[in-house]
C-alpha cells in the first residue's frame, strides 16, 4: 500500500513539474510595461512579444487603467539587455482576423543606454480591425441621409456612365504628371520650407505694415476732404506741364547745345571730381582752427595789411602761359594724407607752370621800373623791360 502510494505522488510529482516547465514556470523573465490606447479585440495573456520578428517574450497579462490597455511583458533577460531605452511598441495582428502580438521598435538611431526592468514602454498605434472599421463605417452611415446617399451615388454613376475611356486617360495623364512630378519632390519640400521662413518673416513685420495701412487710409480721407483743392492742383499741374511740353518743344535746339557746351566743362570738373572731399574737408578743418584762434576766443585780430609790388613786368615770350602742371597720388588728381605733426614741415608739390620755385619769402631782385621809367618811359640805360 505505501509502495503505491508513493509511486503514484512520484508519477502525480513528475507530470507536474513537466507541466511546470513547459509553461515556463521556471523560467526567469524581465518584466516591462507597455501601455496603448486599446488593446484590440484578439489580444490575451501569452501573446507574442518580437522583435526584429524574433520572438523575445510573451504578454503576462492585460489589464484596463484609466481608460487605457496596460499589458505586462516578460522578456527573457539575453534579449532584454538588447532593447535600447528609445524603442517603441506597436500591437500588430497576424491577419485580418488573426491574434495580436507586440512588436518592439529599435529606431534608426538607438539610444546607447538599455531598457530597465520595470520600465513603461509607449505604444505608438494598434493595428485596425475589421470590426472597428465597420464600427466606424456604421457610425458614418447613421448619420447620413439613405435617400440623399443613394441621390448622389446615382448622379455620379451616371456623370461616369460611358466616360471610362476619358477617366482611363486622365488617370494616365495625371500618373505622366505625377512621374514627372516626382524627381523634384525634394525641391518643391525645400521650397515649402523656405516658404515657411519668408512666411514667417512677414509675420514680424505685419504690425508695421497694418501702421502704413491705417496710415495710409488717414492719408486717403484727408486727400478725400481735399478734394477740391487737390483737383486744382492737378489741373494747375496739368496747365503746367503743357506749358512746359510748348517751352521745350520750342528751345530743344538750344538745350541740346547747352548740353555740348557743357560736356568739356563737366569733363573737367570730373577728372578733378578726387580732390573736391579734399577741399571741403580742408574748409571744415580750416573754419574750425580759426573759430579756436579767434571767434571762440573772445578777442578780436587786428591786422595791419599793405600792397607789396608783384611780380616783374610781363615779358614775351617768357612769361607765356603754361599748362603743364601735374600731381596728386599716382599723378593725377587726388587727395594727400591729413597734414600731422609727423608730417611737418608740410610737404608741398612743384608743378611746371613756368612760376618760380623759390621760397615766398626769399629775396628776388626787383625789375618793376623806377618812377623816371614809369614817367618819360625810356632812360640812358636802355628801353624799360
Amino acid at each position: 500500500m505505501t509502495a503505491g502510494v508513493l509511486l503514484g505522488l512520484s508519477l502525480f510529482g513528475i507530470v507536474s513539474l513537466c507541466l511546470v516547465q513547459f509553461r515556463g514556470g521556471f523560467d526567469r523573465y524581465d518584466t516591462f510595461t507597455l501601455r496603448a490606447d486599446r488593446s484590440g479585440l484578439v489580444m490575451d495573456p501569452g501573446a507574442k512579444v518580437q522583435m526584429h520578428g524574433v520572438q523575445i517574450g510573451k504578454v503576462s497579462r492585460v489589464d484596463m487603467t484609466d481608460g487605457s490597455a496596460t499589458l505586462q511583458l516578460e522578456v527573457e533577460p539575453k534579449w532584454a539587455d538588447l532593447i535600447p531605452s528609445n524603442a517603441s511598441a506597436e500591437i500588430k495582428a497576424t491577419t485580418a482576423f488573426g491574434s495580436k502580438y507586440v512588436a518592439i521598435n529599435v529606431p534608426t538611431n538607438p539610444s546607447a543606454d538599455r531598457l530597465h526592468p520595470g520600465s513603461t514602454i509607449t505604444s505608438t498605434n494598434v493595428t485596425t480591425e475589421v470590426n472597428t472599421l465597420f464600427e466606424s463605417l456604421t457610425s458614418v452611415m447613421g448619420h447620413i441621409d439613405p435617400a440623399k446617399l443613394n441621390a448622389t451615388l446615382t448622379a455620379v454613376a451616371d456623370g461616369l456612365s460611358g466616360r471610362g475611356a476619358k477617366l482611363g486617360e486622365t488617370l494616365t495623364t495625371s500618373n505622366q504628371y505625377l512621374s514627372a512630378l516626382n524627381p523634384h519632390l525634394p525641391q518643391l519640400q525645400e521650397d515649402f520650407r523656405q516658404s515657411a521662413i519668408v512666411a514667417n518673416t512677414y509675420a514680424g513685420v505685419v504690425p508695421d505694415v497694418m501702421g502704413v495701412l491705417d496710415n495710409a487710409s488717414t492719408t486717403s480721407d484727408t486727400i478725400t476732404q481735399q478734394e477740391k483743392d487737390v483737383g486744382g492742383l492737378l489741373l494747375a499741374a496739368i496747365g503746367f506741364g503743357t506749358t512746359a511740353t510748348d517751352v521745350g518743344n520750342e528751345n530743344v535746339d538750344g538745350f541740346v547745345a547747352s548740353n555740348d557746351h557743357l560736356v568739356p566743362t563737366t569733363e573737367l570738373l570730373a577728372e578733378y571730381s578726387p580732390e573736391y572731399p579734399c577741399l571741403l574737408n580742408a574748409s571744415v578743418l580750416g573754419g574750425k582752427v580759426m573759430n579756436n584762434a579767434v571767434a571762440e576766443t573772445g578777442y578780436s585780430l587786428t591786422v595791419d595789411a599793405a600792397l607789396l609790388l608783384g611780380d616783374n613786368v610781363y615779358e614775351y615770350p617768357k612769361n607765356l602761359p603754361k599748362v603743364a602742371a601735374k600731381g596728386g597720388p599716382g599723378g593725377k588728381p587726388g587727395c594727400y594724407p591729413t597734414i600731422t605733426k609727423d608730417l611737418y614741415p608740410t610737404p608741398y608739390l612743384v608743378a611746371d607752370t613756368g612760376a618760380s620755385i623759390a621760397d615766398s619769402t626769399s629775396i628776388k631782385p626787383n625789375h618793376n621800373p623806377d618812377l623816371l621809367q614809369w614817367l618819360l618811359g625810356s632812360t640812358p640805360g636802355g628801353a624799360a623791360r
